[in-house]
């Protein structure tokens, strides 16, 4: 199994005002530093969601990073967690991911999702209702222009090409692994039939959920030919010791999970039916949270719900913990959490 680890693009409260150009470019500083010391504490990827349209995200595009960390570090898989084709022509799309795979020498993996904030289509003009057709015929023109010998034509409900030349292809030949994030049955099947990889980032679902979804994703993947393989991402938080954690990310990321259940974003769960349900005793068997020892169980778990090929961390939410602390998080979780996963 290998292990990556997520930095946030999301930094400061919810619906605050725009961030200033100097807040920008620190928190730019703090997303390479992360990225860097990721790979310093041993971590497998580096990997970054896409987010718009909103002021606490203050690092909205993930392809734009991935380049810049390409050229500071060495061995990381950098990928996305992920990114939405819908809001993208998909031949510009194409060659931009394809020279971020060059930057790297191919250690690009593109997780890619269908999009389901109408902000975000709104902001670039994009229809929104034509997300399912026009994420499918995405997939399809990636892969056909990046695996072209020559000039590449297309044509679809959505999208036309004839006789365009994409140049230069990706360092990966046929370009970089297209993991397709999913959390329903039919995009779960869709995830089996096309993607390289199904990606999850369950907040609270069951261990037996979980066990079904795999199940679901793993007959869809042999039934269309393809080799399965399972992304999940966690949140969590490793100190020295479970009141550490516990008081450092546990209560950032109630009130993370608050703010989704608020605007009606998680799923249904019959243990929280008022917000008064939200707290860390109550929410921290979802997460990898604690001690290391006690952080290597919780992955562990987790992972063995789904047969997990690779897990993703996260170690920091919008509203923190801070730059310094998280630093300290991840070459703890290098030191003595990761070597037991593996």
């Amino acid at each position: 199994m290998k292990i990556g680890y997520m930095p946030d693009t999301h930094s400061g409260v919810y619906d605050q005002p725009v961030p200033s150009r100097e807040t920008v470019a620190a928190f730019a500083d703090q997303l390479l530093e992360e990225g860097e010391q990721a790979e310093r504490s041993g971590f497998d990827g580096v990997f970054f969601p896409e987010r718009h349209a909103r002021t606490e995200c203050v690092f909205p595009p993930p392809l734009i990073i991935m380049a810049a960390l390409a050229a500071r570090t060495r061995k990381v898989d950098l990928g996305t967690m992920v990114l939405q084709p819908p809001l993208y022509n998909p031949m510009h799309l194409a060659e931009d991911v394809a020279m971020v795979d060059n930057l790297s020498r191919g250690r690009v993996r593109l997780g890619i999702g269908m999009g389901y904030h109408p902000d975000y289509f709104n902001l670039f003009g994009e229809p929104h209702k034509q997300r399912f057709s026009r994420f499918e015929e995405s997939i399809e023109i990636l892969r056909g222009a990046w695996s072209s010998t020559g000039k590449y034509s297309f044509h679809g409900k959505r999208y036309h090409f004839d006789d365009v030349l994409l140049s230069p292809k990706p360092y990966q030949p046929g370009g970089p692994p297209l993991w397709i994030g999913a959390a329903y049955p039919e995009a779960i099947k869709r995830a089996g039939r096309l993607g390289d990889a199904w990606a999850i980032l369950p907040f609270w679902d069951s261990y037996e959920t979980l066990r079904a979804q795999a199940d679901l994703y793993r007959e869809e993947a042999a039934k269309s030919g393809r080799r399965a393989m399972v992304v999940l991402m966690r949140d969590g938080w490793v100190a020295r010791t479970q009141e550490e954690a516990e008081r450092t990310f546990g209560e950032l990321w109630v009130q993370d999970m608050l703010y989704y259940y608020r605007y009606g974003l998680l799923t249904p769960n019959p243990e929280f039916r008022s917000e008064a349900d939200f707290t860390v005793a109550k929410l921290r068997k979802f997460l990898v949270l604690g001690d290391p020892a006690t952080c290597v169980e919780r992955a562990r778990y987790w992972c063995d719900a789904l047969g997990a090929d690779y897990l993703i961390i996260r170690s920091r939410v919008p509203l923190g913990p801070r730059r310094a602390e998280t630093m300290q998080c991840l070459q703890l979780f290098g030191e003595e959490v990761l070597p037991h996963l593996r």
